[in-house]
């Protein structure tokens, strides 16, 4: 189990677009250093089960391309998807659950990992996501 989170002075309904419009998720869930693609979207709307496939680049050309379906989606509180790695020393799958609340000036955003495969280190995953919620503040707060 992991968690990470973060303040952003932005309000709820800001973030919670940027975390589910499949272009910003592009620019900014990437560890620094990295890009994101979307490399493909199926059933992308306003209901449950919208999935897509991103891959994340590293600089040196390697990259890691995953599957990710919205399971639960409530507006401007939480964002529920499933992942699936492609990579097979990444099998199974894993849970993120991104929580938003209302607080003075802004959003705390706190995302929670469950079932992270195993060869991914904990504290690289909490890293990266700490760099990507940066970048996610950045973005919400310069548009």
């Amino acid at each position: 189990m992991s968690n990470v989170s973060r303040f952003i002075k932005a309000p709820p309904d800001a973030v919670y677009r940027a975390c589910t419009d499949l272009d910003s998720i592009a620019r900014w869930r990437v560890p620094d250093g990295m890009t994101g693609k979307v490399d493909s979207v199926d059933i992308v709307d306003s209901v449950d089960g919208a999935t897509y496939r991103m891959s994340l680049s590293y600089p040196d050309g390697r990259f890691d391309t995953y599957e990710a379906t919205f399971i639960e989606r409530v507006p401007n509180e939480r964002i529920v998807e499933r992942i699936r790695f492609d990579a097979a020393d990444r099998a199974g799958e894993m849970t993120m659950t991104t929580s938003l609340r209302a607080v003075e000036d802004g959003t705390e955003v706190s995302i929670h990992y469950d079932g992270l495969p195993s060869s991914i280190r904990p504290e690289d995953n909490d890293e990266g996501t700490r760099q990507a919620l940066e970048k996610l503040s950045t973005f919400v707060v310069s548009r």
